[in-house]
């Protein structure tokens, strides 16, 4: 028997959500505005300057458009967040929005010097302009058809997500004084794949790996896009999007647009851009391919003696932790907490680094905090709480910290906390517009530090912290600084200068470079006659040491570290955006009742049985969220329409809605009949995280109040309750470790959640609980198990069944008064293909799963039980399809050990398993 099971089929299929937050701060916030033609800055009062300089840096991109993609001009509304510590921007369709996350990260050779909502800036405004010129021809058709979300759809589809972010790196670039285009991190990526000689197929670099290292859309974006302006003038691309979104060519519009207007096939395009990136390599007589099998990242490794080193370390398959090697043998210390950031510091046994921690209810209010790890003891403690710290160093007695402090104005100081109570001692705020970063101890009184000035450039500084003298070791200059090492009166760090990121040294008042080579050397460590660092490889951030002896030590003088050297032209390159001066722009108060129903969006949606057609609507902030809707039930044969909405701007989320539903065709006793309802509810959501130490951990309350009208509409069949009021009740707590990039599931891990339905006019109710459990095995398998409990007592059709019956069975619609499931699970990887076609579908990974279920049902008088069991083996495909959006489809095959439920007798069912959704959250 074969069947096919639709979980959740979405006609319409692209549209990427994941960056917005519902409801993720506090009523108590205040909002300024600046609101011109041209955009309107919703901002914090603590964020005014950066607001200021980001609607300067908007309206000069505007009126200069570089690099011109057309002259359409809508304006957009940003919002800057100055309360997380996850660095991040985006703009949206659906509703038109952006939003800013203004505290960066503290990795400058990965993201750069230039001023971080500077960057934002330059970047989320191009993905503006990016959509502001592609709403024309069908898209503009599928605009109009299904509202923002349908832009996005059409865009989706003929404009690669490569594209967007490459043409928003190369404007960064060149734009500005850096750009990440300008990053050897950036090009180290691309460089180690040339290296080692690796030849992808277009469609493994276009959708990346679970196996293979594979840089990203943003850097193979980058590469072609630079490289279409410059062998083909400022104009190509713009007319290229221009006839790709327009649908010039409904088969492959953007391939067919880069032939047109490069005059070569879009494979010849895009392997004369691989070799116009690999012009500048030059053979590395001394690279060696790493031999492991699974990308593995080393970060910041410290000699603790001389034959062993400390080092965090994570891969594709286990998650970041503590290792000390010895003699060559590894040895695990603990797992690291969750964390914004790979830095730690190491010394007399004690390891110091930050921990992610968020704010109960708000999520876009979260905390970095210092802590401690004994590595003897393996016991750790949080050394501060609710802070936004940085980069802490131990002090060489251990009795202090000194680390970077970030304020919601995004304004950073240095501090020395005391190492057992976590009392501030001494704060050094940086001047305004300067960015303090990596500092690290000399000696007990003397510090070293980088600062970065408001023009973007970096400069390196010594500090006494007993009389505040100052020195600067190292003038500014626009090349990258970053994770200074001190071992004895030597300064080890990484910089630029050379256009690869490589490792120097401060020694007696000279400066010299340690490593050459075409990919990235980082977080260095050092012992008195040996060196540590992790080199860019395409297997990863590999480990690496030489004894001192063997480093050339080869003396650059301090003009040649601030000497800015490109590796790569960068095609276009115009004025400095970043240099427009900050104009004094109107502040004005934002209500948040602002434009509360603001309607962007509407699209079917099919979830078997039912068919919805929805209208959306979202406020600029994201509190208010509301939907009208008509809905048809293919079982019922019955029409409904209504209306839900939830208010996320409260502690508690208030959820209401109504519908009516019409020719409802149900059974009772046995007899068909034909019903209309009408339902009204009114509710609250409390929505809780408490994300910390090793573990996300996400807890959830609800209840609604629900009136319920029925009306027979069969002759002869009156329902002597036609009134039916019920309270609806549900929790859920889940707790789980973070996933790798292999792991199928978490390594450890459950979830728990449970609801209660009552009648108010008769005592008839209905229980669900449901959980699963997470266990580790070998490698990256997977023990699943789970279980799910349906108890009720109700007065006729009430409630709907929402048992999960054991795979293969239907849902049979019992009358059964009690039920419960329990399933074990199996989960493993079979292959890592990276293989597709025709740009359509890529798969990445193939899976598979041995199951056995079991449930039993009651009878409604808890006097009889019956069985149903199955096993079998599911197969699933993950894969990526327009080279963009993640699906995983899947084949399932279930042996039926209860014969009395199984269809015509038949045992063996075969079933296909589709998208929960192919939209992603």
């Amino acid at each position: 028997m074969i069947r096919i099971q639709v979980l959740a089929l979405i006609l319409l299929s692209y549209i990427s959500l994941q960056a917005q937050q519902f409801g993720a701060f506090p009523p108590s916030v205040k909002w300024k505005q600046i609101s011109t033609d041209t955009a309107r800055i919703i901002f914090q009062p603590q964020a005014k300057a950066q607001a200021q300089s980001i609607a300067a840096i908007i309206h000069q991109l505007a009126a200069q458009q570089p690099n011109p993609l057309g002259d359409r001009l809508r304006k957009i509304n940003i919002i800057l967040h100055s309360n997380t510590t996850l660095a991040n921007g985006y703009v949206g369709l659906g509703p038109y929005r952006s939003e800013f996350y203004l505290v960066p990260s503290s990795n400058t050779v990965e993201m750069g010097n230039l001023p971080w909502h500077e960057h934002l800036a330059v970047h989320e405004y191009r993905h503006v302009q990016q959509y502001n010129n592609m709403n024309k021809g069908l898209a503009k058709a599928f605009r109009l058809i299904f509202g923002e979300e349908g832009q996005a759809i059409a865009n989706g589809i003929t404009i690669p997500n490569w594209f967007f972010e490459g043409d928003a790196v190369h404007t960064e670039t060149a734009n500005t004084p850096q750009g990440r285009g300008r990053l050897p991190y950036f090009l180290s990526g691309y460089n180690s794949v040339f290296l080692e000689g690796k030849q992808y197929r277009l469609m493994k670099m276009l959708n990346g790996s679970l196996k293979d290292y594979v840089p990203n859309h943003y850097n193979f974006g980058y590469m072609a896009v630079n490289y279409g302006y410059e062998k083909y003038g400022s104009d190509f691309w713009g007319k290229v999007i221009n006839d790709a979104a327009s649908f010039k060519g409904l088969a492959y519009p953007f391939r067919q647009a880069i032939q047109k207007h490069a005059g070569v096939s879009y494979r010849s395009f895009i392997k004369d851009a691989l070799q116009h990136s690999q012009q500048t390599l030059q053979p590395d007589k001394g690279y060696t391919t790493p031999k492991d099998k699974t990308v593995t990242n080393y970060y910041f490794p410290q000699f603790i003696s001389p034959d062993s080193i400390i080092y965090l370390k994570e891969s594709y398959r286990s998650l970041p932790a503590f290792y000390v090697r010895t003699q060559g043998e590894e040895h695990k210390i603990k797992l690291r907490s969750i964390s914004t950031e790979d830095w730690f510091s190491y010394r007399n046994g004690v390891i110091a680094y930050t921990a992610f921690a968020t704010d109960a209810r708000w999520e876009l209010i979260d905390y970095s905090d210092i802590v401690l790890l004994d590595i003897q003891s393996k016991r750790e403690r949080r050394l501060t709480s609710k802070g936004k710290y940085y980069t802490p160093d131990i002090s060489p007695s251990g009795k202090n910290i000194v680390t970077i402090s970030v304020n919601d104005s995004t304004q950073t100081e240095l501090q020395l906390l005391d190492a057992v109570t976590g009392q501030v001692h001494k704060k050094v705020p940086a001047p305004k517009g300067t960015y303090f970063l990596h500092p690290r101890f000399l000696d007990d009184e003397n510090i070293i530090f980088i600062e970065r000035a408001p023009d973007g450039s970096m400069s390196l500084h010594k500090r006494n912290l007993v009389n505040g003298n100052s020195e600067t070791l190292l003038e500014a200059g626009y090349n990258t600084l970053g994770h200074p090492f001190v071992q004895g009166e030597t300064i080890y760090f990484t910089s630029s200068a050379s256009g690869n990121d490589d490792l120097y040294a401060l020694r007696d008042g000279k400066f010299y470079q340690l490593t050459s080579g075409q990919t990235g050397h980082y977080y260095v460590g050092a012992s008195a006659d040996s060196l540590a660092w992790a080199s860019f490889t395409a297997k990863g951030l590999r480990l690496q040491t030489a004894s001192m002896k063997t480093l050339p030590w080869t003396e650059v003088t301090p003009a040649t570290l601030r000497r800015p050297v490109t590796s790569y032209d960068v095609a276009t390159v115009s004025s400095n955006v970043l240099a427009t001066p900050t104009r004094d722009f109107p502040v004005a108060r934002y209500a948040k009742s602002t434009r509360l129903l603001n309607i962007h969006s509407w699209r079917p949606y099919y979830e078997d049985p039912e068919f919805t057609f929805s209208i959306f609507s979202n406020n600029i902030l994201n509190t208010l969220s509301s939907e009208l809707f008509y809905r048809y039930n293919q079982n019922e044969e019955s029409h409904g329409v209504g209306v839900n909405a939830i208010y996320g701007g409260w502690f508690p989320q208030i959820t209401t809605g109504a519908e009516y539903t019409y020719d409802r065709h149900v059974y009772a006793n046995r007899r068909l009949i034909l019903i209309d309802q009408f339902e009204a509810r009114a509710g609250y959501f409390i929505p809780l995280n408490f994300s910390k130490g090793r573990t996300y951990k996400y807890f959830g309350i609800g209840s609604n109040f629900v009136w319920r009208q029925l009306e027979s509409k069969t002759k002869g069949i009156e329902l002597a309750d036609g009134t039916q009021p019920y309270i609806h009740n549900y929790i859920s707590f889940t707790q789980q470790l973070p996933k790798t990039r292999q792991h199928i599931y978490p390594k450890l891990g459950y979830s728990l959640s449970a609801a209660h339905r009552q009648q108010l006019d008769y005592n008839g109710y209905q229980v669900n609980v449901n959980g699963q459990v997470y266990l580790p095995s070998f490698g990256n398998h997977s023990i699943v198990l789970s279980g799910n409990l349906q108890q009720r007592n109700e007065k006729g059709v009430f409630f709907s069944d929402m048992f999960p019956y054991s795979r293969g069975y239907n849902d049979f619609g019992l009358d059964s008064a009690k039920m419960y499931r329990a399933s074990a699970n199996y989960h493993f990887p079979i292959a890592y293909p990276d293989w597709g076609f025709g740009g359509l579908i890529y798969f990445q990974r193939i899976r598979g799963n041995a199951f056995y279920d079991f449930s039993e049902v009651y009878s409604r008088d808890n006097k009889q039980s019956a069985y149903m069991q199955s096993t079998g083996a599911e197969l699933f495909f993950d894969a990526k399809v327009w080279n963009q959006l993640p699906v995983t489809i899947g084949v399932r095959y279930s042996y039926l050990l209860d014969q009395q439920f199984a269809v015509n007798g038949n045992r063996n069912v075969w079933e296909v398993v589709l998208p929960v959704s192919l939209i992603p959250n």
